[in-house]
Parts: structure tokens; C-alpha cells; sequence
């Protein structure tokens, strides 16, 4: 490449390649940002130059067609360190306040364009216009001037710029800038071709810009606005036409000034800019009646199957059902009414019914042997009735619901029900809308220290605010997170949500993310770091408690599993900093009425939806801007749970006695206007994928009419998969399996579930359900004390008359990550068992005072929850007790039977049981799951036939040796053990042989120890080591291979399910 000195161009072209140059922050080893920087000359070129040069060539080669003057203030702005950032074209001053604006908006990279495109889609809109509508999921801000660029809506990662025509486009990635425009070029030419208007010339000869007009050219643009409006909603507008009349003198954008803008300027007032009589971009969009498909008349067999099996969806891509949605007429939005399901309570009442009848038979067979030889002492066996009634009803319910998915009705599969949600909600005008506001005004306490003396008293003042009428609410994404990597879990589920957020912005909606970070103060000062510079980077609200201490006066972070407690402590921060806030705001004066005792704050409602537009400087803060306002609110909050975090600690004072000592623990917290929590929160873990378009699918739905008593709506989730070993392979499917059974049950009229994870709250709802913690005295959102935390809530919120929903219409975008090690998944189980323990039974320590059954319990059974959702949560709760009776049942029936034979009729051999456990999980179960998904159209019968019965083995391992590592919970808990979890391993970590063998001894030494115990059993009871007829012989098949079964299996989990260690690799 030749040297500048060396080249000679037009005075209207740049050159393609000026000299290389750096930033002035560059030169000072990037001191604090300035307020303005300036690239200068630098001795040669660095990989930051080739991203500018290639970003440039990629958004902006009409600039080299351009006069100079025009091209001068477009360019390409890219950040070489978290404080310098670099533009090109170098040394051009007019930059600078297009370089500010990107500093102030703190992303990666951002181009200002300035095109035919971009000007037109600004000359057609009013001035008054704070948005362009550019199709129904895209809306872009429009800034007065550059000057307002770092008040900009950053996750809409574009703004038009009014006072010079031009459009910036930015990305938190390098990556990310090119496909961006790209996409948004393209929805800019067909929103400019859908709202074309009719031209008006004095004869039919052509102008130069017009395309159209040249005979040569009518049949390409005929093609082009074809295959346009075939991709884009259908418009009322016609195509255009020529006329005779007189040239109009309305100004137009490049080559546009003969065309008649009017009816242009009345689509844009009917799209909603800034118009009295505004409507809804669905209203203008016309959907012609659907084809009728004739259909011929079958015979009983067929309609018979057309009932039995539904038809495979005609298409299964979500995007293009979501735009046949979106192009539904405003006739059509209105939410259809939600039937209650009866067919989960009919399966429910079976299913009860059945359970009765197995324990009515054991009396009879008690009644029966009375009559014969009346001995009444056998009538002590009814005791353990309820036992047997307890574990046995989800063997029942199993056996009815698995006859269900071969005979049942699946249709509902496919509708909304009051618990189910398979239908994406409709566009909602009240919801897509424009938001109003509401001004109340409201009594704040703030502290007045304005005494003569300095001392300071409370004082009562009333603050303006202002309610959200309508529009998008604001959704905060939760995420607790702990020691994952951040390179491999926190940041690809970011990344994601950044997406969504990204869509949502651009379809009129703010969110903002939350992470609870619970490692940050314990992982290594690099990785911490690293965190935060990541967290500043993507505008990342975070809070972070002080580590886990047990020495005294440390802090204590409480609960079994620390889920619950750190969400609560970031809220207890969020709600601090926005009391905070209200005070400061109401205690600054407004300049224009500085006496009086009420203040303005729509400030406050700004505050309260994050990056909200406050554009250019007409807009500007009549005092201090919110963002100081934040951080100060936040500081202070940041103090007010220091001071309230005092612990006493005992210490001996200089005089040798005994005395106590204030102990203090202050948080660490981060970007205050991502700490706001919104009308709805979205919470995730760690390793989760959201789909890009699901936050306005969850406000619509959560707006709807009857929508306000939904507190959850809970998405089902497919398998984010990492390892792709056969135990991850295993779990994935066993995952996706329970998900769709979930589906199905709630299809039915079960009441959802909630799960904890990829589900949407409704903040609202949350509060009301809130509880004053016993253990502190505090108010909280989520139990510490319950393992369960989110069937606590799920609870206390259903007491409140709130409903749960599960909704499908994502088909899997939600993904979640699973175990990728048996032990994690051991652990899982094991926290579970736990947690259902905790629910049903106190600790033995307290039966003497508060009973066996615990309080949460009682509650439960007699709440007004429907009964079908007591019978579900019961069969589902009791049936880790089953599990975990299988070793000790397995020894007491080889031994009961063994030693004596002659029991009562009323006792149930192991081997009877076995066999219907057989018949019911894995052949029923496996049958009923192929038939099921046959008969939604999602798999053929083969395919799923085969994926059911190929992991038969992988479960018969799992399941045999789930027992005793399920009754070491429920012990655990029962007797008071102190058991905790931690957060579930996410990434891969490659081990060989002689890392396993110790992890096995360790993990599994009390199950090893069991099995090797029960086997010495058998084979001294095989033995002459016993009495003759003591001895239990070993061809007693029917007493041997259920515990021997239950032996083999517990034996054999930590080694079959260990792909690293079935590799051999040493």
C-alpha cells in the first residue's frame, strides 16, 4: 500500500485507507475518559485500525461517492480499552461529539451511517415523532441532535439522529455491528417501499432518481415491490401511479422531492407518532380471510383417528408463527377466553379412587381371614394403611396417566387453558401502546437537618409521581450466580439475553439486568475483576454479599441452599436504593419552585425504566441528572444495609471482662440504574439461552384481560447441552421427557408448576406474597428456611389467589443446562428428597412441640387450592419416599419372608411390587410416551420407540440406585443433620481413572458400605453359619433378586454412570 504522501485524490473522495491514527486518550496510557478526545497520527497500523478500516468499508462505501462535507460526520467509533476509544475517519473534529456520545453509551462499537435509506425513513416522519415504527417488532428512537446519543435506549443498539439525517448503529460486540445494519437496511427499504406514496409530475418523463418511472426499469421495481410486500405485512397502500398534474414543491429525500408526502405523513400519523387520533400499527394491517380447506367425508375408523392422533403441524418455525401473529387484525386481538381443563381432576379423582381401592382390598383380605379364624390382633395392620396409601398413589396416578396418553383426549395440547398457555398471547393495543402517565402525589419521610443547632428531625413531604398507563412494562432479568466461569457460563447466557432485550427494546420496551453474585468477594482478584469490567461493559446491575463466615460476628449467609437467601439480599438492596432515591428526589428543589414542599419528579418515573430516552439538550434535567441521583441513592442504600447488618460479637475488653462488639458487613453493588426492579422479573440461572423474542410475549400475557391474578408464568425448557457424553445424552432425555409430561398434565388442568428458573414473576405479586422472617425480624420475598424455596412461593402465592401458568409457545428456546456428573445429579435428587421431607414432616427434635406434621403442610391441605392439586403435589412428594424404601424394604422382605413364610395375606411381597413397577414405569410408561408424542405429530412412532427403549438401561442403573442416597436426605433432615448444597457444576471438566476411584470412594463410601453389608447377609443366611432353619436358600429367587437388584444397582451407579470413567483412560 502506498504512503499517504504518495497519494493524490479528488477534493470530493476520502481515501480508503488515511494514515493510521490513535485517540489522545491513547497517548496519555488511557487515563480517565475526558470529556472529548480527538484521533490523531500515529506511526503505524494495529488490529484496532483493520476493524475500523474493515467496519467502515462493510456500513459505509457510499461514503467514498459523497461530497466531503456530507461524508465528514458519519464514521466508526471503536473501543480499544474500557477508557479510550478510537474513530475513523482520523483527525476529523467533527466526531467528537459522536465519540462522547459512544463513550457515554458505553458499548463496544457503533457507526454513524448516513444513507438514502436513512434519510428518507427521518424526512417522512413529524418532528414532533420520537420513534419510527419501522414493521410491528421494530421501533427506533430519534434523537434531536448527537448530543443526546449518550441518553439513548441502549438496547435498542440504534437511534436516528434528526438534526443532521443520520442513523448510529451500535453493538456490544465487533462481530455484532455488520449484521446489524445489514438487517436493519433492509427493514428500513421495505417500511420506505410499504409506505410509498403517489407521485406528482408534470408529464410522464422520469426523473433521474426515480426508478420506477423508466419503462426500462417497471418490470424489476414491479418484481421488487412484490417480493417487499410479500415479506413485510400486507398495506392498504397502492402501488404507485403516474399523473399529469403539477410538480409538487414539498422538499423530499434524494431523488423523493417530486413525491407527494401526504399520505406518507398520515400512515406515519396512523402508525403512532405524536398524533391526537394515534392507532395501533395492527389496526392498519388487513388480513385476508383464511382459504377454506374442503374436507371429505371418511369413515368412522378415520374420524376416529383424526381424533386419536392429531395432525403434524404444518409448520413448527416459532418466527413465522409469531408473524402470522403479529399480522392479525386488531379484531382478532382480543385474548380468547381461558376454559378450566377438567380432564387433570378426572385423571387426579382415578387415580385417588384406585388407591382407595388397593387399600379397601388389604381390608378385605383382613375381614376374610377374621371370619375364618377370628383373631382380631391382625387389625393392627391398618395402621400402616396410610403408609402404604401415601407411597402407593403415585404408582396409580402413573398407571391412569400413562393410559391417558394412549387413549386420552391430547387436543388441549395445542389450546389456552386457564394453567396453560401453547398459543402465543395476541397483539394487545393496550400493552404494544404508547405508555401514559398517571400523576399522584405521595407522603415521603425524609430527614431534615436544616436545625439551628444541627440536629436533624423526620418531616413529611409529598413527592409527585407518576403510574405507568398502559405500554410495555419494564422487565428486570434476575440471575444469581456463584463461582462459574465467566468465559463459559455467565457470559453465553448474557449474550443471549442481550437478544432479547435488544428485540425488546426495539418493540417499545426497557429491561435491564440483575445479578446476585455470590462469588465476587471470593473468587481471585482476576477473575474478579474480570467480572466487573463485564458488568460495566453490558450495563449490568449487580450486588454482591459479604463471603460466609462461621467464626462469631461473621456474616452469616443462611439457608441449606444459598439460592434464596441471595436473591433476597439483592431485592433488600434494590428496595433500599429506590426508597433512597424517592427521598432525594424529594428533598432537591425544582428551580422553578423551590419553596414549595411538593416536588415535581417525573424524574422518578424516568428513573423507574431504565436508558429512557432524555434526548439532546432540550431535554436536559432541570436539576441534578437521575443518573447522580442513582449512584448517590445507591451509596446510601449500600450504607443503610451496612449499618443494619450489625451482629454481636463477644470480646474481652482491657479490663479482662466480657464484652460485646458491633461486628458490621457491607455489600458490594454496582450500575444503581440497572437495580431497579420492573413490573415483571424474569429469572434465569447462570447457564440458561432465552429466546430473542419472549419479554413482549410475557407482558402481553401478564396484561391481558384476567391476566392481572397470573403471578407466574413458567416457560418449558429444553436442554442446553455441553459435554454431549451419554450420562449428559441420559439426563437431556429424561429432562425433555419430564418437561413434555408437565405439558401435557397442565394441558389437562393442572396447576403449573414452578420450577424456579426461565420463569416470568410478576413483581407485584411477589411483594404481596412476601412474609416477615421469624429468624430476623425482616421482610422477604423467598424462604431461607425451605430448601423448596420456590414451591414455597409457588404456595403463598396461590393463598393469595394468585394463578401459575406453564406456557409452551417458546418451543425450546428456553434452554437450561443439566448435570453433567452422576454426583451432581445425586445431589439434585438429594436436595429434592430434602426439600419434600422439610414440607411434610418437622425435625423429630420438635414433634414433642409443634407434631410430626409440619405447618407448611397443614396449610397446604387446608387452603383453598383445587384438590387435584393436592392429590398431584402429594403423589409427587410421597414418591421420594418410595424410592428411598426400596433397599430397606428389599432387606425386610428377605428377611420377613425368609425366616417366615407364613405371613398375612395383608403383606405385599417385594417381588409382586417389583413386577408392577415393571409393568407400570418402563413398559407402560415407555408405551404411553411413544403413543404420546405420536399423537401430538411431533415424532413418528419409530423414532420415539426407539429413543425410549434405548435409555431403559441408563435408568434401570439410576433409579436402583437412587434409594439410599434419598433416604440419607430424609434421615438427614428428620434427625437434624446439617446438610447443604452447592450450585450445580456448568462446565466440563475432563478426569481419568485415578481421579474417579477416590471421588467414588468418597461420594459413595456409606452406600458401598450398606450394599457390602447386605451382601455378607446373604451369604451367611446361606450358609451353615446359621441354623438349619434359619438358612434362606439361595435358589429363593423371588426373595433374591429384588435386593439383589437394589445391591447391583447401587453398586454399579458411580461406575456405569461415569463416562470418564467407562473411557479406561489412565
Amino acid at each position: 500500500m502506498a504512503t499517504p504522501n504518495h497519494i493524490h485524490f479528488q477534493p470530493q473522495v476520502r481515501p480508503v485507507h488515511p494514515p493510521p491514527l490513535i485517540s489522545t486518550t491513547e497517548s496519555d496510557s488511557y487515563p480517565n475518559s475526558p470529556s472529548h478526545s480527538l484521533t490523531i497520527l500515529n506511526n503505524d497500523y494495529d488490529a484496532f485500525d483493520a476493524l475500523l478500516h474493515n467496519i467502515y468499508e462493510k456500513t459505509l462505501q457510499d461514503n467514498w461517492f459523497k461530497p466531503a462535507g456530507e461524508a465528514d460526520s458519519t464514521g466508526v467509533c471503536l473501543r480499544v480499552h474500557p477508557t479510550a476509544f478510537r474513530c475513523f475517519p482520523y483527525e476529523n473534529p467533527k466526531l467528537i461529539p459522536f465519540e462522547e456520545g459512544v463513550r457515554r453509551l458505553n458499548v463496544e462499537v457503533a457507526v454513524k451511517i448516513r444513507s438514502a435509506s436513512v434519510h428518507a425513513a427521518i424526512s417522512r416522519t413529524p418532528p414532533s415523532s420520537k420513534e419510527i415504527l419501522i414493521d410491528s417488532n421494530t421501533r427506533i428512537q430519534i434523537l434531536p441532535d448527537i448530543s443526546g446519543l449518550g441518553d439513548a435506549e441502549r438496547e435498542q443498539c440504534a437511534a436516528f439522529i434528526r438534526s443532521d439525517h443520520t442513523l448510529v448503529v451500535w453493538a456490544f460486540s465487533v462481530d455484532q455491528v455488520i449484521p446489524l445494519w445489514t438487517e436493519l437496511e433492509e427493514k428500513l427499504i421495505k417500511y420506505i417501499w410499504r409506505t410509498r406514496s403517489t407521485p406528482k409530475r408534470d408529464s410522464n418523463a422520469p426523473g433521474f432518481f426515480d426508478p420506477v418511472a423508466s419503462p426500462a426499469m417497471t418490470n424489476s421495481s414491479t418484481d421488487f415491490a412484490s417480493s417487499t410486500t410479500n415479506s413485510v405485512a400486507p398495506s392498504t397502500t397502492a402501488l404507485p401511479q403516474y399523473s399529469t398534474t403539477r410538480l409538487s414543491t414539498a422538499a423530499g429525500p434524494f431523488g423523493m422531492e417530486d413525491v407527494d408526502r401526504s399520505i406518507a405523513d398520515t400512515m406515519i400519523v396512523n402508525f403512532g407518532f405524536g398524533a391526537s387520533d394515534e392507532k395501533d400499527l395492527e389496526e392498519q394491517i388487513v388480513v385476508p380471510p383464511p382459504k377454506k380447506v374442503s374436507k371429505k367425508k371418511k369413515g368412522a375408523f378415520w374420524s376416529f383417528l383424526s381424533w386419536w392422533k392429531l395432525q403434524s403441524p404444518a409448520s413448527t418455525d416459532s418466527e413465522k408463527d409469531a408473524s402470522a401473529l403479529e399480522e392479525s387484525s386488531e379484531s382478532d386481538s382480543r385474548p380468547e377466553p381461558r376454559q378450566l381443563v377438567l380432564l387433570g381432576p378426572f385423571y387426579a379423582g382415578c387415580g385417588a379412587a384406585l388407591t382407595m381401592y388397593f387399600a379397601a382390598a388389604g381390608i378385605s383380605n383382613l375381614i376374610e381371614e377374621w371370619v375364618l379364624d377370628g383373631d382380631t390382633r391382625r387389625f393392627g395392620l391398618v395402621v400402616v394403611l396410610p403408609i402404604v396409601a401415601a407411597v402407593s398413589i403415585f404408582f396409580c396416578l402413573q398407571l391412569i396417566g400413562n393410559l391417558s396418553l394412549v387413549f386420552g383426549p391430547v387436543a388441549q395440547y395445542h389450546e389456552n387453558s386457564v394453567y396453560y398457555s401453547a398459543q402465543r398471547p395476541r397483539p394487545n393495543a393496550k400493552v404494544d401502546g404508547a405508555a401514559k402517565w398517571n400523576e399522584t402525589v405521595e407522603p415521603v419521610t425524609i430527614r431534615d437537618e436544616s436545625g439551628t443547632n444541627g440536629d436533624s428531625r423526620e418531616v413529611e413531604k409529598e413527592i409527585r409521581k407518576e403510574a405507568r398507563i398502559g405500554g410495555l412494562p419494564h422487565i428486570t432479568i434476575q440471575c444469581p450466580v456463584y463461582k462459574e466461569s465467566l468465559e463459559l457460563t455467565i457470559s453465553p447466557s448474557v449474550l443471549s439475553i442481550k437478544k432479547a432485550m435488544q428485540t425488546y427494546a426495539r418493540q417499545g420496551g426497557t429491561s435491564s439486568i440483575f445479578i446476585c453474585d455470590d462469588g465476587l468477594q471470593i473468587i481471585s482478584e482476576e477473575e474478579k475483576q474480570k467480572r466487573l469490567e463485564f458488568y460495566a461493559n453490558h450495563n449490568i446491575g449487580w450486588v454482591a454479599r459479604p463471603r460466609h463466615s462461621s467464626a462469631p460476628g461473621g456474616f452469616k449467609r443462611a439457608g441449606k441452599f444459598k439460592k434464596a437467601s441471595n436473591m433476597n439480599y439483592g431485592l433488600a438492596l434494590s428496595i433500599a436504593m429506590e426508597q433512597q432515591l424517592a427521598k432525594l428526589i424529594a428533598d432537591t428543589p425544582s428551580p422553578n419552585n423551590s419553596n414549595n414542599s411538593t416536588s415535581s419528579s417525573s424524574e422518578l418515573r424516568e428513573s423507574s425504566r431504565p436508558n429512557t430516552n432524555t434526548s439532546g439538550p432540550s431535554s436536559s434535567r432541570s436539576f441534578e441528572s437521575i443518573d447522580s441521583l442513582e449512584e448517590r441513592a445507591l451509596q446510601l442504600a449500600i450504607e443503610q444495609i451496612y449499618q443494619e447488618s450489625g451482629t454481636a460479637k463477644k470480646v474481652i475488653d482491657e479490663s479482662g471482662k466480657e464484652a460485646e462488639e458491633m461486628v458490621y458487613h457491607r455489600p458490594w453493588a454496582g450500575g444503581a440504574r440497572s437495580l431497579h426492579v420492573g413490573e415483571i422479573i424474569l429469572i434465569i440461572d447462570a447457564d440458561t439461552i432465552v429466546p430473542e423474542d419472549c419479554f413482549r410475549d410475557a407482558a402481553r400475557e401478564m396484561g391481558e384481560e384476567g391476566g392481572e391474578e397470573v403471578a407466574i408464568i413458567q416457560h418449558e425448557s429444553d436442554v442446553m447441552q455441553v459435554a454431549h457424553h451419554y450420562f449428559e445424552n441420559g439426563i437431556t432425555h429424561f429432562t425433555r421427557r419430564i418437561n413434555k409430561c408437565i405439558s401435557y398434565g397442565c394441558a389437562n388442568g393442572e396447576v403449573a408448576p414452578f420450577v424456579g428458573h426461565n420463569a416470568f414473576l410478576r413483581w407485584k405479586a411477589v411483594q404481596d406474597a412476601s412474609f416477615i422472617d421469624p429468624a430476623d425480624g425482616r421482610r422477604k420475598m423467598w424462604s431461607e428456611a425451605n430448601v423448596s424455596e420456590d414451591f414455597d412461593l409457588a404456595l403463598r402465592l396461590l393463598l393469595k389467589g394468585y394463578t401459575l401458568r406453564w406456557a409452551t409457545y417458546s418451543q425450546g428456546g428456553f434452554k437450561e443446562g443439566v448435570s453433567l456428573t452422576v454426583v451432581d445429579e445425586l445431589a439434585r435428587w438429594q436436595k429434592y428428597a430434602y426439600g419434600c421431607d422439610e414440607i411434610i414432616f418437622n425435625p423429630i427434635i420438635k414433634w414433642w412441640r409443634h407434631g410430626p406434621i409440619s405447618k407448611q403442610l397443614r396449610v397446604f391441605m387446608q387452603s383453598a387450592a383445587p384438590v387435584h392439586y393436592k392429590i398431584g403435589m402429594s403423589s409427587y412428594m410421597f414418591s421420594y419416599y418410595g424410592i428411598a424404601a426400596a433397599t430397606v424394604g428389599s432387606a425386610l422382605n428377605y428377611l420377613l419372608l425368609g425366616l417366615g413364610p407364613d405371613l398375612d395375606r395383608f403383606y405385599l411381597h417385594s417381588f409382586e411390587i417389583l413386577l408392577a413397577c415393571v409393568v407400570v414405569f418402563p413398559a407402560l410408561g415407555n408405551l404411553g410416551f411413544t403413543m404420546l408424542e405420536y399423537r401430538l405429530g411431533h415424532r413418528s412412532i419409530w423414532s420415539s420407540a426407539v429413543e425410549n427403549l434405548r435409555w431403559i438401561p441408563f435408568f434401570l442403573f439410576f433409579f436402583g440406585g437412587l434409594s439410599i442416597h434419598l433416604s440419607t436426605a430424609i434421615l438427614a433432615h428428620l434427625f437434624s443433620y446439617d446438610m447443604t448444597w452447592g450450585s450445580t457444576g456448568k462446565e466440563v471438566e475432563k478426569s481419568t481413572f485415578w481421579i474417579e476411584v477416590p471421588r467414588i470412594i468418597k461420594n459413595f463410601k456409606i452406600s458401598i458400605i450398606i450394599c457390602l453389608m447386605l451382601i455378607a447377609m446373604m451369604v451367611v443366611f446361606t450358609t451353615d453359619a446359621v441354623p438349619f432353619d434359619w438358612q434362606i436358600p439361595g435358589w429363593n429367587w423371588a426373595l433374591i433378586i429384588p435386593i439383589s437388584l437394589v445391591v447391583g444397582c447401587h453398586l454399579l451407579l458411580p461406575v456405569v454412570l461415569n463416562p470418564w470413567l467407562m473411557k479406561f483412560s489412565y
